[in-house]
């Protein structure tokens, strides 16, 4: 037999473990760190889930079939130090819970390595959902899952215990669609007197873990961590795509719904997955607080929408023909310039206005303070709220009149990412800075269906996508005074014009 089929095998079906009360069935995941398996109770005839300790590429089975040993005496040392963290997982899961966390019900050494039973899921991952139908979930059943997994997390994160590697192969889904976190293993643990319990580095998995966990900046991972990655799920649901990387967000790479998704959810998910930890939110009682905030009208990201925006009729002049040439060129630059014209026009109209006009107003319980350089609400007793989505009502920005949500400064000025629904129809959602629209990652839209994305500069385009709704094409490069500078005319295949 190979050294490689040595170190893959098995557990035998029908091999009984610890004086007979388990009886191995058939395996039904197999991992780096790990053996799964279908075991029956025979004290009670209950199917029940084992999971077995076992480090591909340093973990044997022996000629019995069942003890396993080290590859290398010098790999002893990494082996007793996972196997020690594999039994915390299982303890810390044992002392959950929680519906929707799955639960441990024995932890045992046998045979060279540890084992622990927990609650047989009949079901799968969403990971494994997607792959096999193809399609994302519906925004209503993305919220379902979102609901339940802050039950899950709420109950984590309240023993000080962060997972930090939540992603849709981590959620198991079973018959009566419950949604149940699994695989602590990455997780850790902070003690109010030790600090965190284990230094070894932490694992990820790109896309759905933060900076701050990228980095192994130990003392800057917190229940925002995991809030992050929950973004990157809830991405992952709704697109069947996977989410942005860190250094994608960083670049201003704009996050693509390729199926409608409601502004309150698009909002949602670009709040958890800030690169600035601080701008997350905090906790999950802060996303309870977003998403039990009244629909209304006026509020673009209370929406119940189920697309992005629904144009009314078009307030901008149209090209008059859809057949895209070089002649007709001129007019498209034309047609960018005249927009740029009437932001630049806007400005001058509100710009006497904003300076005297009195600040948006948000409705809070208690009265509350920001501190400017971490844009985080501190409430009047000096318990640091962190940022939270507030509305502003009537709010009159650089660019009109319109309804705003999202964190503000000290000055009640939107800063952060928030999100601008104006009452002539445009759209704004992406970053602010003291009331001004700049930063990367925007997304606007007028009210005749043409979209930018890319990044703002003192409230108006500066670099990205200019696409026009009626045919398709798009412009992509830099923007001066609204208007495009440097770039290229595509149609809407690709195709340069």
């Amino acid at each position: 037999m190979s050294n490689d089929d040595m170190q893959t095998k098995l557990l035998a079906e029908g091999t009984l473990l610890q004086d007979g009360k388990y009886r191995v069935g058939r395996s039904i995941a197999s991992g780096g760190f790990g053996n799964t398996y279908i075991v029956t109770n025979m004290a009670f005839d209950e199917r029940m889930a084992l999971k077995e300790f076992f480090i591909k590429g340093i973990s044997v089975r022996n000629d019995d079939n069942t003890t396993v040993s080290i590859t290398n005496t010098i790999n002893k040392e990494q082996f007793e130090t996972l196997k020690d963290k594999f039994k915390k997982e299982a303890r810390r899961l044992r002392k959950l819970n929680n519906p929707h966390i799955v639960k441990v019900h024995d932890l045992f050494e046998e045979n060279g390595t540890a084992y622990y039973a927990m609650e047989l899921i009949d079901g799968e991952s969403l990971a494994s959902r997607l792959s096999r139908t193809g399609h994302p979930l519906t925004e209503k059943q993305t919220f379902q899952v979102l609901h339940q997994l802050m039950d899950a997390l709420e109950e984590v994160h309240g023993m000080g215990i962060w997972h930090l590697d939540l992603k849709p192969g981590n959620i198991l889904v079973d018959k009566k669609d419950r949604a149940l976190l699994i695989d602590f293993g990455a997780s850790k643990q902070l003690s109010t007197s030790e600090g965190y319990t284990t230094t070894t580095s932490m694992c990820y998995t790109p896309g759905y873990a933060p900076t701050e966990q990228i980095e192994q900046i130990i003392d800057r991972i917190g229940p925002w961590t995991d809030i992050y990655a929950l973004g990157a799920t809830l991405y992952n649901l709704v697109t069947n795509r996977p989410p942005l990387s860190a250094s994608d967000i960083q670049d201003g790479e704009p996050f693509v719904y390729p199926y409608p998704v409601s502004d309150r959810l698009q909002y949602l998910i670009k709040w958890m997955m800030q690169l600035n930890r601080s701008q997350r939110p905090q906790s999950i009682a802060q996303i309870r607080q977003y998403l039990a905030q009244p629909l209304t009208s006026g509020n673009a990201v209370a929406s119940d929408k189920t697309t992005i925006f629904t144009p009314p009729k078009s307030q901008h002049p149209q090209p008059t023909s859809s057949a895209v040439t070089e002649a007709s060129f001129p007019s498209r630059a034309s047609y960018l310039k005249w927009i740029g014209l009437t932001v630049a026009g806007l400005l001058l109209l509100v710009s006497a206005y904003f300076l005297f006009a009195p600040k948006g107003t948000h409705d809070n319980s208690q009265a509350m303070s920001v501190d400017t350089e971490s844009n985080e609400l501190v409430t009047e007793d000096g318990k640091n709220e962190g940022p939270q989505a507030y509305q502003i009502v009537d709010f009159e920005s650089k660019l009109g009149l319109c309804a705003y949500s999202g964190p503000v400064d000290g000055d009640g000025q939107p800063h952060g990412m928030g999100v601008a629904q104006f009452t002539d129809g445009r759209l704004y959602q992406g970053p602010f800075e003291h009331g001004d629209m700049s930063g990367k990652g925007a997304y606007f839209q007028y009210s005749n269906g043409d979209v930018f994305q890319g990044e703002f500069k003192d409230n108006a385009f500066y670099q990205g996508r200019y696409t026009i709704k009626e045919d398709g094409s798009y412009f992509e490069g830099t923007f001066s005074d609204g208007q495009p500078q440097k770039g290229q005319w595509y149609d809407k295949n690709g195709k340069k014009l």
